[in-house]
C-alpha cells in the first residue's frame, strides 16, 4: 500500500466509516472502494471513472477533492482524460433529393417513349388513325394531370332496411339489355395512362430536411452509474457525480440508461424531462427527433 492509499484509509477509518457505509452512499462497490485504498488500479474502471471514484471518496470523508485527485494521478502513473468521440454525423438528405429527381427523369422518359411507339403505331394504320391521335394528344397535353381520387370515407354501419314490395298489380318494368362494350383503341387507351404516370411522380415523398439533429443533455443530482448511446454508438459509461453533466447531439435516437433515476435530470433541446424514477430505481429512456420514444 502506497502513500496515497494509506491517507484514504487513515481518512476514513479517522471518521469511523466503513466500506460497506461508504458504498451505499456513494453507489460505488466495497470492491472499488477497497482498491482505491490498496492502490490496486488495475482492478478499477479506467478512465476518467476512476477520477469519479476518487472524488466521491473524498468528498463523503470531507477531505480536498482536488488534491485527492492530484494525488491519485500521481499513484497511478500520471493517466489522462481521454476524450469522448463526436457523435456521428447524419447521412446527407442530398441521397434522397437525388433519388427523387431520377425517379422524376425516369416517369418522363417512359412518357415520351409511349408517345413515340404510339405515333409509330398510328402511322401504320393510316392518315386519319394519325389525326385522330394528333388531336387526342393535343387535347390531353393542354389539360392538366388529374390528381388520385381522395380515399372514400366508410360511413357507419347503418341498420339495412328493406324496401317495399310494388303492389301486386303494378307492372314490372322490362330491363333495358345492356349496353354493346366499345372497343378501346391505342389511341383511346393513352390518355389514362399519361395522367397515371404524372400521379405516381407527384407522389413521391418529400426528402428529409438536411441537419435534421436534436441534443439531448444529462445533469447529475445525485452520484449516479449513467450510460449514454447516440445513433448506436457508445457515448459515455459510469458514474456521475454532481454537479457533472453529460451534452450528446445525434440524428436518429439517443438511449439513456442508469442505476439511479432519482440521480439524474434529463432534457431534450433544451426542455427538462418529467423525473425518471425513484432512488436507486434501474431506468432507460430514449428519445428521437420527435422526442421521448413510447
Amino acid at each position: 500500500m502506497g502513500a496515497f492509499g494509506e491517507r484514504l484509509q487513515r481518512e476514513r477509518e479517522m471518521r469511523g466509516i466503513t466500506l460497506e457505509e461508504m458504498s451505499e452512499s456513494t453507489k460505488i462497490s466495497s470492491r472499488s472502494l477497497l482498491a482505491l485504498e490498496k492502490e490496486e488500479f488495475d482492478k478499477l474502471p479506467g478512465g476518467i471513472f476512476n477520477k469519479g471514484f476518487v472524488r466521491a471518496y473524498a468528498r463523503h470523508v470531507g477531505i480536498d477533492e482536488d488534491q485527492a485527485v492530484a494525488d491519485f494521478i500521481t499513484a497511478s502513473g500520471g493517466e489522462k482524460d481521454q476524450p469522448l468521440p463526436d457523435p456521428p454525423a447524419p447521412r446527407a438528405a442530398a441521397l434522397g433529393q437525388r433519388a427523387e429527381g431520377h425517379a422524376n427523369w425516369r416517369a418522363f422518359a417512359l412518357l415520351i417513349l409511349l408517345l413515340a411507339t404510339l405515333v409509330v403505331a398510328a402511322w401504320k394504320l393510316g392518315p386519319s388513325a394519325v389525326h385522330k391521335v394528333t388531336a387526342e394528344l393535343r387535347a390531353h397535353l393542354s389539360s392538366k394531370p388529374a390528381l388520385p381520387p381522395p380515399a372514400p370515407v366508410m360511413p357507419q354501419s347503418v341498420p339495412e332496411v328493406a324496401a317495399p314490395a310494388p303492389p301486386p298489380s303494378a307492372a314490372v318494368a322490362p330491363r333495358k339489355p345492356p349496353a354493346k362494350a366499345k372497343s378501346v383503341t391505342v389511341a383511346e387507351s393513352f390518355p389514362a395512362a399519361a395522367p397515371r404516370a404524372a400521379a405516381e411522380a407527384i407522389a413521391l415523398p418529400p426528402a428529409p430536411s438536411p441537419g435534421a439533429t436534436f441534443v439531448v443533455q444529462v445533469r447529475a443530482t445525485q452520484d449516479a452509474w449513467v450510460q449514454i448511446v447516440a445513433d448506436g454508438k457508445l457515448m459515455s459509461e459510469g458514474v456521475l457525480v454532481p454537479p457533472a453533466e453529460k451534452r450528446v447531439r445525434a440524428a436518429k435516437e439517443v438511449v439513456i440508461k442508469t442505476g439511479n433515476a432519482a440521480g439524474v435530470e434529463v432534457s431534450f433541446n433544451g426542455q427538462p424531462l418529467p423525473p425518471l424514477g425513484d432512488v436507486n430505481q434501474t431506468a432507460t429512456v430514449t428519445l428521437n427527433p420527435g422526442g421521448v420514444q413510447r
